[in-house]
């Protein structure tokens, strides 16, 4: 007989529908808004093989295997076991935090200074200071032997007022000598010295010098290169004051205030407790290139440990007041108390934040857990490397909430049709399309 492949298909279609009509309609995948009593207690039957969630127990209609009864919201002494779930109480406590930055040490502008001409002239010798980096600096050590011709008329004219007995010119003359910083050329003329065409600039301050652009300045300074009045020469830092300048990323741009502990350490000399540091300044304002808040700590003595240019990774301690501003670390008084969760404790969709709290717990070692809706505050990271929600609305210090597991308990509301996560009032009246 030859084979009829489209009899064929007609066939199976017809004893199909045979087959589905054989079964009861409420068994068809019927947990979601058909039984008003299983929605109220949140006690569904699921097939542990099959999706097929029903209202009653007995076997699954298309596997066969024994029904298995699921509580929204309940954990078994075995399940708690086999997932390792565990609770926490809910603490109040102040919302202390660390705020990790990066950044890098260098010279404190604050404490420089630099060395100008204060004549013009042609430079015709340069001293030590002029060349290379890091250079020490006394005051009173040269800088640049300077050929000029103001400077040999100014000395003319004052060895004139002087042998003209003129001492108001004289007086006249030696000041603008010390103008330019050159009272000691002056006083050579007083003393009867002849006039020179050649002299030396002195350095009126200390320091280390320090060399922005090291071709630049060789380049300004080369010899016979002209010297203009008020050119700068070179720049003297403090060698001892440092400003470390940090990032913060955007996120945690809010935690920070002048006067924060700040826990220092470095990839060459690792954590770095004797330095004590704070915050000393914060930028108003991000760094919109890298989304970024720019934080500098003044050191008077960093370069026992630091060295400029140094990378550095800062732990910034920070705690907030009442209004979930920065507080001021060192006044108790200032702090906020919130109620604080772990991390793991939150389910959140990035608008709606769910925590599983303990309702009851049974003789048999069941813990049967209910949904609560909070507002989160900020996040807090902990040296331990716990982070922390501050809870500002739904929980308060006592409550029992679930801190891993809830997944399953979730997910078993969702099964029940009881509200969860993604359905507040239930799924069974959030998804009515699922009933059959």
């Amino acid at each position: 007989m030859r084979w009829n492949a489209p009899l064929s298909a007609v066939a199976g279609l017809l004893a199909g529908a045979a087959l589905l009509a054989a079964i009861p309609a409420g068994s068809f995948f019927a947990a979601h808004g058909q039984d008003a009593a299983g929605a109220a207690t949140g006690e569904r039957w699921a097939c542990p093989m099959m999706d097929f969630i029903g209202s009653k127990p007995g076997t699954c209609p298309v596997c066969g295997m024994d029904m298995e009864r699921v509580t929204a919201g309940e954990l078994t002494r075995e399940q708690q076991r086999r997932m390792g779930a565990r609770t926490v109480t809910v603490a109040a406590g102040p919302a202390t935090a660390v705020v990790r930055a990066y950044g890098s040490a260098e010279y404190d502008d604050r404490f420089s200074q630099v060395v100008i001409a204060r004549v013009g002239g042609r430079i015709v010798k340069r001293h030590d200071a002029t060349f290379g980096c890091c250079q020490e600096v006394l005051v009173g050590d040269p800088i640049i032997d300077l050929y000029s011709p103001e400077v040999f008329q100014a000395q003319g004219e004052l060895a004139a007022a002087i042998r003209a007995g003129s001492a108001e010119l004289a007086s006249a003359i030696e000041e603008r000598f010390a103008r330019w910083n050159l009272a000691h050329v002056a006083a050579a003329i007083r003393a009867g010295k002849p006039p020179v065409d050649t002299i030396t600039i002195f350095s009126p301050v200390g320091g280390q010098a320090y060399l922005d652009d090291q071709d630049m300045v060789n380049a300004t300074l080369m010899v016979g290169s002209e010297i203009k009045p008020d050119m700068p020469l070179i720049k003297l830092v403090d060698p001892h004051r440092l400003t470390l300048v940090f990032h913060v990323p955007e996120p945690r741009a809010h935690f920070l205030r002048a006067g924060q502990r700040v826990l220092l350490s470095s990839d060459d000399a690792g954590d770095l407790p004797e330095v004590e540091a704070v915050v000393g300044r914060v930028a108003n304002e991000l760094d919109t290139q890298i989304r970024a808040r720019e934080v500098r700590v003044h050191l008077a003595d960093g370069r026992r440990r630091i060295l400029p240019g140094a990378l550095l990774n800062a732990r910034i301690q920070a705690v907030l007041g009442p209004d979930l501003q920065p507080a001021d670390p060192a006044d108790r008084s200032t702090w906020g108390a919130f109620p604080l969760v772990p991390k793991s404790a939150v389910l959140s969709t990035g608008v709606r934040h769910v925590v599983w709290r303990v309702k009851t717990r049974r003789p048999d070692g069941a813990v049967q857990f209910e949904p609560v809706q909070v507002a989160l505050g900020p996040r807090l990271e902990g040296e331990d490397g716990e982070d922390r929600w501050v809870i500002r609305a739904g929980l308060k210090a006592g409550d029992e909430i679930a801190a891993q597991g809830l997944f399953l308990i979730d997910s078993q509301a969702q099964l029940a049709g009881t509200p969860s996560l993604l359905y507040p009032d239930g799924a069974a009246a959030a998804a009515p399309a699922h009933s059959h």
